[in-house]
């Protein structure tokens, strides 16, 4: 009997593979730091080889509690923030580019004196 023939695949298996996949894909973002980068590696490798495990096995029961549903979805959206929300919400520091007060350099205010 070969593992294919004896897989039993269903939505809770192949959406566990799916996540793992999106996982391991957002681990490559551009601009997470390598920390980032390791926990999705490691979260996504685990979702899958679980899905693929579950899906071979003809005895026993396998549990996947919702929360298998939620987390691939937040640590995406959680590595896009990270990745690409740090450079869209910069703006110049104070006082560049003349956006600073008048007089807030410390010289006092201009036209004033005489």
């Amino acid at each position: 009997m070969s593992s294919s023939s004896s897989a039993h695949w269903s939505a809770y298996e192949i959406f566990a593979v799916l996540s793992g996949i999106i996982l391991i894909g957002a681990a490559f973002v551009p601009g997470n730091s390598v920390k980032n980068r390791a926990w999705a590696a490691l979260g996504g490798i685990f979702l899958a080889c679980y899905g693929w495990y579950v899906a071979h096995q003809t005895t026993g029961t396998f549990q996947f509690p919702v929360v298998i549903f939620l987390i691939p979805p937040g640590a995406v959206i959680y590595l896009l923030v990270k990745a690409f929300g740090n450079s869209a919400g910069q703006s110049s520091p104070p006082g560049a580019g003349g956006s600073g007060a008048p007089g807030s350099d410390g010289h006092g205010t201009p036209g004033a004196g005489g």
